[in-house]
């Protein structure tokens, strides 16, 4: 079995047969059923959601959409709609926008409309989702300079998953010109809201030395903590540096333990390395 350090599944390919894969969007699944009377409102989707009891009726928000619920009626973008005080109102953003009343759907958005709609107006989870349809070429022409685009606007509102992603694009020069200084800038941003992806590149940088001093006690800690969050790639790293003992102590009894880890987190090559390193 060859002995080389993962960052990832594979996706893009690196020197010295290293793989790197992009870290999927933000799903930001949210819920929420409310009562107000015999009318019941049901919010499902990814993002913020929301319902309150105001002087004009229930508003139940979903991100940036609002949707005004009276005795007698369900306003969206101004229409109304017939109800009745005792009728069950649903608002979904899993797919697109739509609401329904009593099980019939009275208004629907397109999933990609609404997705670019939501990402022009500045909702940093649509940017990044829709940065990875880009990406992707999932519903779109593949464009990485433009989810590089979209990745850079909500990594600049804080979303560590964007940071993350960013980060990625500009260490493998995808979509972007490659800057090993400005990938590891965004991967700590990311890292330091305990995104265990973005940590692995960063233990990545400083075990290469990329954007960053080389400095191997620093990848094993960071790839170690990135482990403890459950990152399998960060476990079996910290397995590969303890069994050569590369910036830490070599210890065998230990690299078994870090691969079962890797192992029980679900890396492919775990199993196989604990089976060499057992002699089994």
């Amino acid at each position: 079995m060859p002995r080389f350090l993962r960052l990832s599944a594979p996706a893009l390919l690196l020197a010295t047969a290293v793989s790197l894969s992009m870290p999927m969007a933000a799903t930001a699944q949210s819920s929420m059923s409310s009562s107000y009377g015999d009318l019941v409102v049901t919010i499902l989707g990814n993002g913020s959601v929301g319902s309150r009891n105001t002087f004009r009726g229930i508003e139940a928000t979903f991100n940036d959409r609002e949707v005004l619920i009276t005795e007698n009626s369900v306003i969206i973008d101004g229409e109304p709609h017939d109800i009745t005080a005792e009728s069950e109102v649903i608002i979904d953003g899993t797919e697109g926008f739509s609401v329904s009343v009593d099980g019939e759907t009275i208004y629907r958005t397109d999933e990609l409309a609404d997705l670019m709609a939501r990402a022009e107006a500045g909702d940093a989870v649509a940017q990044l989702n829709l940065g990875v349809r880009y990406l992707n070429g999932e519903g779109v022409a593949a464009d990485a300079a433009r989810a590089a685009a979209l990745y850079r606007l909500a990594a600049e509102q804080g979303l560590p998953e964007a940071q993350s992603n960013l980060a990625y694009l500009l260490y493998n020069g995808t979509g972007v010109e490659n800057d090993d200084a400005a990938a590891m800038r965004w991967a700590r941003l990311a890292a330091d809201q305990d995104n265990a992806i973005a940590m692995r590149l960063v233990g990545f940088g400083f075990y290469r030395g990329r954007g960053v001093a080389q400095d191997l006690p620093e990848a094993a800690r960071v790839w170690a903590t990135a482990a403890n969050l459950g990152d399998a790639d960060s476990a079996y790293n910290v397995g590969i540096m303890v069994l050569d003992g590369e910036g830490v102590q070599q210890d065998d009894a230990l690299a078994i333990r870090w691969f079962e880890r890797a192992r029980d987190l679900g890396h492919e090559n775990a199993a196989e390395r604990l089976a060499e390193l057992r002699g089994e």
